[in-house]
């Protein structure tokens, strides 16, 4: 019998020979697009950092609308809705946040427009900031998985699983049966991270098929064996005991909680929308369909939840214990399968919200930091194990501490949201030139001053500091003064604004370059370089260059045609 011949010892470890050879064993992978690159030089572009190819430009105008609308009926949405009952919060913080959603749904760009904000170097610190916000939540979604897969495998053994030993102590907030479901999870998810994103989709639209319909069929369930209509008055009359400014404040905390599950997700948007067919596809339906559905699921998670809360007298939060409850309740074999189904729904739900909010956009992350050698499947598996070893059962111990959570990073997160918006608005207005996102040199568009645009930082710094004592004060209560806390409430509102109006005045004062050197005269109107041009971000000429700088069109010839606009 003939075996196939095995690589000798010799080739296997020829990579590893000398510091050059493994430096080139470990570099990302070349450009497959015509053998070299559309724009930009090795040190600030490889294959997944260029504009995408137009055979990757698979979504249409349905694929990011299903995707954010299912992701909001998930294990996220549901929890932080559901939560606000267990600390005394009213239904009234629902749909005020929602118009700032939108906003930034529709006005946040291409992923490395980062470096047309910030600066070239400067850039690094947010995307870091981002990567790591990633990690945590690709831990915490792998949990909330791990959760219903106990609860899948409760009902498939029943009490053979419910009598597994757990050998864990109780400070470790974490038992026998959850690590081991962690892992199966992941072990699950792992292979998810070698689909190209273009790919991906597919996943987003059976989910956004099969969520809503789980959800509304676990809502009806809840109505009908909990108080019902009932419920709603309940929560009439948590949020009527609250009065003047306790009512205020609470509505100000529960906005600043919803808004702790979005701000990532709105930051991480770009990275699935370049892959779209045309710039319509990422348009105002995303929006539309974000505000729907976050409405619509905060109204059941909480409904569902006080129901339940009327019959059984105590309020789970947790959509997990939820399931476990009912079937404490009603083990029945129609109940068992029901429970599973909806279980196993909301596994594939928390796969999908992990690929498309946190995994790749950590992936692009790395590209970013290291174009050399990350690309974003790279990145995607670094994202896996780095989620695993954050041990995110230490974050959601209890419901106080997800919601200081949930609450904490809005205050890093909302600023860098608010300059991204005033510099694309007030300071390009609309225009991004697309080879000077890969132009690093002190000559270069986003070079700015070092390599860092001073103002968006001051910017930044000072709209985190408004919530930075509170945030103290969250966690050490006798450090900070109840004005403090009260700013902390506030937090998201707050930062965003204070972020968003220091920069408009930066802008007043410092008028930042819109185009590059050469076409300085040309006249600055909204979104010269924009796609209903057609320019997608470049001059006439600039495309046939291999590392974007001009080679053809003059300004007489520019000016010509933006006449002829």
């Amino acid at each position: 019998m003939m075996y196939p011949k095995l690589p000798s010892r010799a080739a296997i470890t020829a990579p590893f020979q000398s510091k050059e050879a493994f430096v080139d064993f470990i570099r990302a992978p070349e450009n497959p697009i015509g053998g070299e690159h559309v724009v930009g030089n090795p040190r600030w572009s490889n294959k997944d950092l260029e504009p995408t190819a137009v055979e990757q430009r698979t979504w249409t105008w349905y694929n990011l609308p299903l995707y954010w609308a299912s992701g909001e009926f998930g294990t996220a949405g549901w929890s932080a809705a559901s939560s606000l009952i267990t600390i005394g919060m009213a239904s009234s913080s629902m749909s005020s946040q929602e118009e700032l959603n939108e906003v930034e749904l529709i006005l946040l760009g291409y992923p490395v427009i980062c470096r047309s904000i910030m600066g070239m170097y400067g850039s690094y610190f947010f995307i870091f900031i981002r990567a790591a916000i990633c990690i945590v939540w690709y831990g915490i979604q792998t949990y909330y998985a791990a959760n219903l897969m106990s609860v899948c495998l409760r009902c498939m053994f029943g009490h053979d699983w419910e009598s597994l030993a757990n050998t864990l102590p109780a400070s470790a907030n974490v038992t026998s049966q959850q690590l081991l479901c962690f892992f199966l999870v992941w072990l699950m998810e792992l292979p998810f991270c070698f689909i190209h994103p273009a790919q991906i989709r597919h996943l987003f639209t059976v989910k956004g098929l099969i969520m809503p319909l789980t959800t509304f069929g676990l809502f009806g369930w809840c109505m009908a064996h909990g108080t019902g209509l009932k419920a709603a008055d309940a929560v009439s009359k948590e949020a009527g005991s609250a009065a003047g400014g306790s009512l205020g404040w609470a509505v100000m905390t529960g906005i600043n909680v919803i808004m702790g599950t979005l701000s990532p997700l709105l930051i991480n948007q770009p990275d699935l929308a370049r892959y779209c067919k045309f710039p319509r596809d990422a348009g105002w339906i995303q929006g539309v369909s974000v505000v729907v559905a976050k409405t619509v699921t905060l109204f059941l998670g909480l409904a569902s939840t006080a129901s339940m809360q009327g019959v059984w007298g105590v309020a789970y939060w947790n959509l997990w214990d939820l399931l476990d409850a009912i079937l404490d309740h009603h083990w029945t074999p129609a109940a068992r399968t029901a429970v599973w189904l909806v279980s196993f729904s909301y596994i594939l739900s928390c796969f999908a919200t992990n690929f498309g909010a946190n995994s790749v956009p950590f992936g692009a992350d790395c590209t970013g930091l290291a174009p050399k050698f990350m690309t974003i499947r790279r990145g995607q598996i670094l994202c896996a194990i780095l989620g695993a070893a954050l041990v995110p059962w230490e974050l959601l111990a209890n419901a106080e501490k997800f919601l200081t959570f949930l609450g904490s990073y809005n205050i890093f997160m909302a600023p860098l949201c608010a300059i991204f918006i005033m510099h694309y608005i007030f300071g390009l207005k609309g225009n991004i030139h697309v080879p000077s996102l890969y132009d690093g040199s002190k000559t270069g568009l986003y070079h700015y001053w070092a390599g860092i645009n001073w103002f968006a930082i001051f910017a930044w710094v000072g709209g985190v500091v408004t919530g930075l004592p509170g945030l103290v004060g969250v966690f050490q209560p006798k450090l900070a003064s109840e004005a403090a806390i009260h700013m902390y409430n506030m937090g998201w509102v707050l930062t965003f604004v204070t972020a968003a109006t220091i920069y408009y005045v930066c802008t007043l004062v410092w008028k930042p370059k819109v185009f590059p050197r050469g076409y300085e005269d040309i006249p600055v109107t909204w979104e010269y370089l924009a796609s209903p041009y057609g320019r997608d971000g470049f001059f006439d000429g600039e495309r046939s260059s291999v590392h974007g700088s001009p080679d053809s069109g003059s300004v007489e010839e520019v000016q010509i045609e933006l006449g002829e606009k």
